[in-house]
């Protein structure tokens, strides 16, 4: 009996000291959650200030995307933020900025703010997103968040919108529509006659390492297409989850046909008297001859038609063996002259098959010494000098080739793989990687070719 007294004793002077600390953690727990304690007045409303740090916070967790893996995570597309946020019931505005030229925020409707990335930066830069917190007090909060701007360019090649591409997050869409030619590599679902496309994976000239899935590809000529057919594919480019592909795009046509509003667009907002910057390039057909060809002054003028417009090239170099109808490019200098946007006088030009090979070059010779085009590249044209004979021990050539009859825009392939059978004369294609090297435009050592 004494024992069970004692014990009950014990028990109850446990309790007296255990419930005073059960009480303590659960009102901890109840001040966390924010619920007032038996008897206590009811917690005084935030204070502005206080809130104005949770505005911040609020911002900071839906812009900043930055971590230690990706301190400037990049900007490819527009997107939109908003200039107002509202937390508890107080209002608080956000004033948007940057400091770079190359990305603007402008104001829209609804409190909507579109930050504005320029597609023509002339390298990649690391930016500052600001958004400077405000309450209705007067008080601010300025975030910073780093980003990086892409390099870009107003007249990009396909080759550097497939490289753009490859550098894309996986969810992240290239900021408008492109146009890419290609060769059909690999069909991995055939054509759906229920829903009228197809899925197909494109080459973009010499880019093996950098295939384009075009998914869900749909147009006139989809069911028939196979492998090594050349097409033209029209649509938005994202990474879909690792795979780099046009997001049910449309089939433009068979065969390269390029985009050219990038030198189009500018030329046709010339007022009169105005020239473009920079030496132009044009692909078309000859649509009629204003001037039949010159045999004492070398030249003929031509109209070149591109799409729904009239290019008129103004006394081209050459031209006896030209005829309405022929399809080619146009290499030259373009004004508005009196209402007619043309290429002065002294453009030059070859076969349409050389477009992409011209552009190509004049932007190599655009490379300061030691700077290299990037990713692969393929230009075609004819041998015209043979600096280094084949090797037999080292299995490869040095040859220089020229497109067309530009003979300014003359190339070597260096040390060229292969060529035992090479002779100037020959027309070749070569897909490499073309740099500047001490002033010699050249593919790299180890570039192959076709003839």
């Amino acid at each position: 009996m004494k024992k069970s007294i004692v014990i009950l004793s014990v028990l109850a002077l446990m309790l007296v000291f255990a419930l005073p600390v059960m009480a303590m953690g659960l009102a901890e727990d109840m001040q966390k959650a924010g619920i007032p304690l038996p008897g206590a007045a009811a917690p005084a409303e935030a204070k502005p200030e206080s809130l104005l740090e949770d505005a911040a916070e609020f911002v900071k967790a839906n812009y900043d995307k930055s971590s230690k893996a990706n301190p400037a995570p990049r900007t490819t597309a527009d997107f939109e933020v908003y200039d107002q946020i509202t937390i508890k019931g107080q209002v608080f505005d956000i004033e948007w900025s940057t400091d770079t030229q190359y990305v603007t925020a402008d104001k829209k409707d609804n409190h909507v703010v579109l930050i504005n990335i320029a597609e023509d930066a002339p390298e990649e830069t690391v930016y500052n997103l600001i958004a400077v917190v405000k309450d209705s007090l007067g008080k601010q909060v300025v975030l910073n968040m780093p980003k990086t701007l892409p390099q870009g360019s107003s007249d990009p090649s396909m080759e550097e919108l497939v490289l753009a591409s490859y550098l894309l997050a996986d969810g992240e869409y290239l900021p408008k529509e492109i146009r890419l030619s290609g060769t059909v590599v690999a069909i991995p679902t055939a054509y759906s006659e229920q829903y009228g496309n197809i899925t197909v994976n494109i080459q973009v000239g010499a880019m093996a390492e950098n295939l384009i899935q075009c998914y869900r590809l749909s147009g006139d000529g989809c069911a028939a297409l196979k492998e090594g057919d050349v097409i033209t594919v029209q649509g938005k480019v994202k990474n879909y989850k690792g795979t780099i592909e046009f997001d049910k795009p449309t089939l433009v046509g068979m065969g390269d046909i390029p985009d050219q509003s990038a030198t189009l667009d500018p030329a046709f907002l010339l007022a009169d008297g105005e020239a473009m910057k920079g030496v132009q390039v044009l692909c078309g057909v000859i649509e009629s001859i204003p001037s039949a060809y010159s045999e004492q002054y070398g030249n003929i003028t031509v109209n070149l038609a591109i799409g729904d417009k009239i290019v008129q090239a103004y006394r081209l170099t050459g031209g006896a063996d030209l005829k309405v109808g022929d399809a080619i490019t146009v290499v030259g200098n373009i004004k508005n002259y009196k209402g007619t946007i043309e290429f002065d006088k002294g453009c030059r030009y070859v076969g349409a098959e050389y477009y992409r090979s011209v552009k190509t070059l004049l932007k190599a010779y655009e490379l300061e010494d030691g700077k290299a085009l990037e990713g692969t590249r393929m230009v075609k044209g004819t041998i015209v000098a043979i600096p280094s004979a084949y090797s037999e021990q080292y299995g490869n050539i040095t040859v220089n080739i020229q497109v067309g009859g530009l003979d300014d825009l003359i190339i070597q392939c260096y040390r060229l793989t292969g060529g035992a059978d090479l002779a100037i004369g020959d027309e070749i294609t070569v897909c490499g990687n073309i740099k500047n090297y001490k002033g010699t435009i050249e593919f790299d050592k180890n570039c192959v070719y076709t003839k």
